[in-house]
């Protein structure tokens, strides 16, 4: 009794614990940050009658807020009273914020920009007495500008540079007020965004500049930066192109087009009506009625829509019809019409024929037709026949573009088309994927089926070259149909259109019909029952893939399209169990630096296609994320060390020389895990085996779970341990060793964190963690300032300047503040910029190069020495030495590693070191840990070196001992 007492208290005991730490743990949990953030009345930030917001900024802060968890006060102002309290600290954040060096004292920059803006010239539409073809008619106006804001310093250089002369007024009422002072004549003109005329009965006159827009951050905030510059980074990396969908979203129907220049409305006023010639018979595009002889379909509705969406003009269309679109091109040839529609040329095909191509009025996925008992052998790749229509040079641009190995032949019409496709005189025809429903009875007759070809034809107006007005008029009015609109016509003519067809299908074989209608009555059904279902999957297949990018190199989807596609896969069948599989090749980089460009791609093709003949076996899908990362989501398995080996062993038969090694990370099916964090996990089980020679597979199991939750407590103390200095600066030397004994010729920062309660941790166990979740600048802000302070320190000491150098990460780098940053810390110190340099990896170059290069090249400009560090290890090539702006090449130690023992790899040091005493470039070489090494490298001519061989990287303290006492003493 007595040991199943204690057994109880025990028990009851740990239940204790237990309680205590979970309430522990829970009362631990962070509240939400409170941000209080500028709201102003505009385009970015709307309110309806319902009271409910929107905007491009509101609905950017919405974004923010899911990764960050912060929690929203807003505060109402005009903006430039915003940006005076955000400059006061009075608030928190202001979206739309414009870069200048003067607010960059006082308030915080997002690292990236959340989007760009035009600033024209408005003026109320009773206003004649300015005139955008005269610009002096401007002299003496009263311009109204938002005070302290970038569209006043634009508006300045342009009336300066145009030799204008106005009256600039700062005001600092809400746009509201703004456009009530301009339309009752308080002010002459207004300056502000294009996106306003969009609701306001305003007139744009002129563009006066344009500037890239970030989110401004309270000064004494940083914590809310770095917050910020994650989120955004998460953002980003789930969606390239979120900016771009953003402004489509909001700003797409911007108001310039809702009004026609002067110059256009006088072209306008001469030439009287525009003729349009159209292709007859081309439902539900355009077609003439057989009764009214009129025009039918989408170009019908676009033209009533364009006589009536400018603001400032009502121009007047009449169309014609011809049987081919060659014969309208004649036509508009012979000056008969204006413009024709539908053509699909290329610039060039414009260009030879005389002509300019507008912008596409409507996008149309094209299927091949090929026969139905051969639909499974169609492959696009291969070399075919394909029947088109005489008299429509649109898709002889279309096989140009796409499928140049195709070789066409010509027909008259359609029948003859399909009737040559089903004799095999032609392996395919083409057809609009909004004409399907109206060809369905003459694929049926001619026993062909419909298969897509994943590529569109544009469909644009053609006019003569000279009519550079009309060209720009129908631009304007293309950028003004809303999508949903066209696509609702489209869908309502495609289906009209086929209840017509089958109607006179069923007049021209009634007697037919009537012979056998109990079993035509059936077979109806049936098919209406099995085209029902074939319609719904095919209308899903190409709401999915009309989104979709393909990898052009492994014909694989890429990663946005991959994740709509695997999301929509869960969704649908929540109960089928799918893997996630994440594959690497190992050292990829090696790879191609030692074989190059075209053998690396011939790799990753190879890899492709095995992963495509392995999904055509299982129901899944794979996309090419990165260089040489693929994904994978298919049904469930237990073999797939089996499936690894199956991949291992292709690349072994295909590339016996290369050495090349697989990894495979897998995350089985979990109930209720989305496919995000499915592959999340199985990234997490690929990488943690990166360089394990011994294992290519791991499962994602418990161990990794904690690991990430490491990681995420890691990302979670980092403020306050840059706070309490626990992250510490070691220091590692270089040497030059071009000289009798090597000479100390600087140093490299590197950085170690002294947990308080995980121990020392090495940089490879938290500087990935900070860069992927773009928390890295901090960081750098910190190592650069230490650094910095204790090149001054030895200075002082020694008597002398040990340069050192520190790492500029890929965010860095694109920060709009970097610049003033290292002026700043530089200046703190009393150093010279050449104190200070900077390491930019090699793989920084290959992203946003150009962006890059401005930045360096800005930075040098002042002094800054920048080093290319890890030369080797991404994708650069040789040649790219020449056209990147760097000081120094710093090699990757991969390169070193093997230089005593493999001949191949020395000769490629001794190749990299002579092409960049060529360009007059120093090689520093790092990893050196022999004296053979040393040597080698001495004799190759390699200019300096780091490594073990000389020292590990040391505190500051223990860096004095062992090397700059040497140092002076020698």
């Amino acid at each position: 009794m007595r040991l199943k007492r204690m057994l109880w208290l025990v028990l009851g005991a740990v239940m204790a614990l237990n309680l205590m730490v979970s309430f522990a743990a829970y009362a631990q949990k962070p509240e939400p940050k409170v941000v209080r953030v500028g709201r102003y009345e505009s385009a970015f930030h709307r309110t309806d009658k319902f009271g409910r917001r929107s905007g491009y900024g509101y609905e950017y802060q919405q974004r923010i807020a899911t990764y960050t968890g912060w929690k929203y006060e807003y505060v109402e102002g005009s903006w430039s009273e915003l940006l005076e309290k955000l400059m006061a600290g009075e608030i928190d954040l202001l979206s739309d914020v414009s870069y200048t060096e003067e607010r960059a004292k006082k308030i915080l920059y997002s690292s990236e920009p959340m989007g760009s803006e035009d600033y024209h010239v408005f003026i109320a539409p009773g206003n004649a007495t300015v005139r955008p073809d005269d610009f002096t008619t401007f002299n003496g106006k009263t311009v109204g500008v938002n005070k302290n804001s970038i569209q006043e310093q634009l508006f300045v250089k342009w009336a300066e540079k145009n030799d204008v002369h106005p009256k600039v007024l700062e005001l600092s009422a809400k746009t509201p007020k703004l456009l009530d002072m301009l339309a009752k004549g308080e002010i002459d003109m207004l300056v502000t965004l294009d996106t306003y005329g969009r609701s306001a009965n305003i007139i744009p006159v002129v563009k006066v500049g344009y500037a890239e827009s970030f989110f401004g951050i309270n000064k004494n905030r940083p914590d809310l930066k770095r917050d910020l510059d994650a989120a955004m980074n998460r953002l980003f990396e789930g969606n390239r192109n979120f900016n771009q969908q953003m402004t489509d979203k909001f700003h797409k129907a911007s108001s310039v087009n809702q009004f026609l220049t002067t110059e256009e409305n006088n072209w306008l006023s001469h030439h009287g009506v525009i003729r349009v010639g159209y292709r007859k018979d081309f439902l539900p595009y355009c077609d003439e009625d057989e009764t009214s002889k009129k025009l039918t379909g989408a170009l019908a509705d676009y033209l009533s829509f364009a006589e009536k969406v400018e603001k400032n003009a009502n121009p007047h269309f009449v169309a014609r019809a011809y049987d081919t679109t060659g014969d309208a091109m004649l036509a508009l040839a012979k000056g008969e019409i204006d413009c024709v529609f539908p053509v699909n040329f290329s610039t060039y095909d414009g260009e030879q024929r005389g002509l300019i191509i507008t912008d596409p009025f409507v996008s149309t996925e094209m299927y091949a037709v090929v026969r139905t008992s051969d639909h499974q052998d169609f492959s696009r790749d291969q070399m075919m026949k394909v029947a088109i229509l005489e008299g429509n040079p649109g898709y002889e641009t279309f096989i140009k573009d796409h499928f140049p190995n195709w070789i066409m032949s010509y027909y008259k019409d359609r029948p003859s088309v399909y009737k040559a496709v089903e004799a095999g005189e032609a392996d395919c025809g083409l057809v609009s994927n909004y004409r399907i429903s109206r060809e369905s009875p003459s694929l049926a007759k001619f026993k062909l089926s419909p298969l897509t070809t994943g590529e569109v034809m544009n469909l644009s107006f053609a006019v003569r070259k000279d009519d550079d007005c009309l060209y720009s008029i129908l631009n304007k009015i293309n950028r003004l149909v809303p999508a949903a609109s066209l696509n609702s016509a489209l869908t309502d003519y495609a289906l009209r259109d086929a209840r017509v067809t089958f109607s006179d299908y069923l007049r021209d074989n009634l007697p037919y019909a009537i012979a056998v209608a109990a079993l035509i009555a059936a077979v109806i059904l049936a098919l209406q029952v099995r085209n029902m279902r074939s319609e719904a999957k095919s209308n899903e297949r190409r709401e999915i893939i009309s989104e979709a990018e393909h990898d052009p190199l492994t014909g694989l989807f890429n990663w946005n399209f991959f994740l709509i596609y695997a999301n929509k896969l869960c969704k649908d069948h929540p109960g089928r169990q799918m893997d996630a599989v994440v594959m690497n090749i190992e050292r990829f980089h090696s790879i191609n630096a030692i074989n190059g460009w075209e053998f690396g791609d011939k790799i990753l093709k190879e890899l492709g296609a095995e992963i495509q003949r392995f999904l055509a076996e299982t129901e899944g899908i794979a996309s090419r994320v990165t260089a040489d990362r693929f994904d994978i989501y298919c049904l469930h398995r237990e073999d797939w060390q089996a499936q690894l080996e199956r991949f291992q062993a292709k690349m072994d038969s295909l590339f016996h020389n290369a050495n090349i090694r697989l990894r495979m990370g897998v995350k089985p099916w979990q109930e209720g895990m989305d496919p995000v964090l499915q592959f999340d996990c199985a990234r997490t089980a690929c990488n943690s085996i990166r360089g394990r020679y011994k294992k290519q597979l791991v499962i994602y199991d418990t161990a990794m779970g904690q690991q990430e939750e490491r990681d995420q407590r890691l990302l979670n103390d980092l403020g306050s341990a840059l706070e309490k200095h626990e992250l510490e600066v070691y220091y590692q030397p270089k040497y030059g060793i071009q000289t009798e004994e090597p000479q100390l010729s600087s140093a490299e920062a590197l950085v170690r964190w002294n947990h308080p309660d995980l121990g020392l941790i090495t940089p490879d166990a938290f500087i990935p963690l900070l860069e992927r979740s773009g928390q890295i600048s901090a960081l750098d802000n910190y190592v650069w300032k230490e650094a910095a302070r204790q090149i001054a320190v030895w200075r002082d000491r020694y008597g002398f300047t040990l340069p050192v150098s520190v790492n500029l990460s890929r965010v860095d780098v694109f920060d709009a503040n970097l610049s003033s940053v290292l002026d700043g810390i530089v200046k703190e110190y009393g150093l010279d910029c050449r104190d200070l340099k900077l390491e930019v990896t090699e793989s920084a170059y290959t992203e946003n190069a150009d962006q890059l290069i401005r930045v360096i090249e800005q930075l040098r400009s002042k002094g800054y020495e920048i080093e290319m560090d890890d030369f080797g290890s991404g994708y650069s090539s040789l040649n790219m030495l020449s056209s990147m702006p760097i000081d120094i090449l710093k090699m990757d130690m991969a390169f070193i590693r093997n230089i005593e023992h493999n001949e191949k790899d020395f000769h490629l040091v001794e190749l990299i070191v002579d092409i960049a005493r060529y360009l007059k470039v120093p090689v520093i070489a790092e990893g050196v840990e022999t004296g053979a090494q040393l040597k080698l490298l001495k004799d190759a001519g390699c200019d300096l070196v780091q490594g073990y061989y000389f020292s590990r990287p040391l505190p500051a303290d223990e860096f004095e001992k062992k090397i700059l006492d040497k140092a002076v003493k020698q």
